[in-house]
């Protein structure tokens, strides 16, 4: 089958690698299936490139590239408002966004990737996503959205609403995609980390996932997904069965 240069098999073989990985390292079994989203992302990475989770995510810390040999920092107020914006204090992602200034100030093509969960509080998000636009930095927040779309609470709870009006604000681009299906979480990730790497700043992911409480069939969880696209193209074995969540 012809083989796509920006997606070829031996990449679809290693990323269905790195899903069975993720399945093994999540310990959260009994919420949403994350492994496409989180392979997909983070096999965009390269080393010297930074993956944050959500407070203690072994899994995200497992798959945080390595640091480049003789890597050096740098340091730099954030302090001074870009477009009259002003990093605020206290803040997860305005850490990141200061990082992201900080490799981009040492002269690095290194992004930042930020891992959050669609209702979950992150004071000063919006802010943060401002900022690092004005300042075209590299930041990426990859966002999993198991609501339904109901996720909503104050302005400092992440939620589809809230980053729609920000995106509309600043035409910042806000990607929604199957956060269970990885050849398309790859695509808009592979995209989005590009643009990043070439100084056009910033972008959302948006990963919907089944939403709690609800049964998918097993051939529709993301690694039997994942198999019946590579038995398509004659990389896995078209009568294997996928994994459940167990």
């Amino acid at each position: 089958m012809f083989e796509n240069p920006l997606l070829p098999h031996r990449r679809l073989k290693e990323l269905h690698a790195l899903m069975l990985r993720c399945h093994t390292l999540d310990r959260r079994k009994a919420g949403p299936a994350r492994e496409a989203l989180l392979a997909a992302a983070a096999i965009q990475l390269r080393p010297g490139d930074l993956f944050f989770g959500e407070g203690i995510d072994a899994t995200a810390e497992a798959l945080a590239p390595p640091p480049k040999p003789n890597a050096f920092s740098t340091g730099k107020s954030v302090a001074e408002p870009i477009a009259g914006i002003r990093l605020p204090k206290a803040s997860r992602l305005t850490l990141y966004a200061a990082t992201a200034l900080g490799l981009r100030i040492a002269g690095s093509d290194g992004v930042v990737m930020a891992l959050a969960t669609a209702g979950s509080t992150e004071p000063g998000w919006a802010a943060a996503l401002e900022y690092a636009h004005h300042a075209r930095l590299p930041l990426l927040l990859v966002c999993a959205d198991s609501t339904g779309g109901r996720a909503r609470g104050g302005t400092s709870a992440l939620s589809w609403q809230g980053v729609s009006k920000l995106a509309r604000k600043l035409h910042l681009p806000v990607l929604s995609v199957d956060g269970e299906d990885a050849v398309a979480v790859y695509r808009v990730a592979q995209e989005s980390v590009l643009r990043a790497r070439v100084g056009d700043g910033p972008a959302v992911i948006w990963g919907v996932l089944t939403p709690k409480g609800t049964k998918s069939s097993r051939s529709m969880q993301p690694i039997a997904r994942m198999e019946t696209y590579l038995a398509a193209r004659g990389l896995f074995p078209a009568k294997t069965g996928g994994r459940s969540r167990s």
